[in-house]
């Protein structure tokens, strides 16, 4: 009964160096870095879009057609945004082609980047058709 209870104790602790290497690896490999900035991408990219929408909207609906031409402080932070978008909508794209050469995540997390990333590329079309990136 001695040994199974040393031997249980054992495997124990060799589960528990195997699961500290493990998280030191994560931690410091380069193998991690490129899921994890695919996927804060992917999020930025979610979350700038709607931002540059909601502001883009407020800005126009308290200040009229006018804010469009006098440019205030918020409508040129506003205009600034598809830039960001474009950026991320890049990133994303890498992101998504990486994760299905390398196999980074679960097929149902490598579809859902790759719809994120192609919704990218539509809003970023989007954005250039109704010209908010001319001069």
């Amino acid at each position: 009964m001695t040994d199974q209870h040393v031997s249980h104790q054992q495997t124990d602790q060799l589960q528990e160096s195997d699961d500290e290497s493990r998280i030191t690896r994560d931690v410091t490999g380069g193998v991690t870095r490129l899921p994890w900035l695919a996927r804060a991408a992917a999020v930025g990219l979610s979350a700038v879009s709607l931002g540059f929408v909601v502001l883009f909207s407020l800005i126009v609906g308290t200040g009229g057609s006018l804010t469009l031409v006098t440019r205030p402080l918020a409508m040129q932070i506003a205009l600034t945004l598809p830039y960001l978008v474009v950026l991320l909508t890049l990133v994303t794209n890498v992101g998504a082609v990486l994760s299905w050469r390398n196999g980074y995540w679960s097929l149902s997390a490598r579809v859902h980047q790759t719809l994120l990333a192609l919704l990218g590329l539509a809003f970023s079309w989007l954005l250039s058709n109704l010209g908010f990136f001319t001069v």
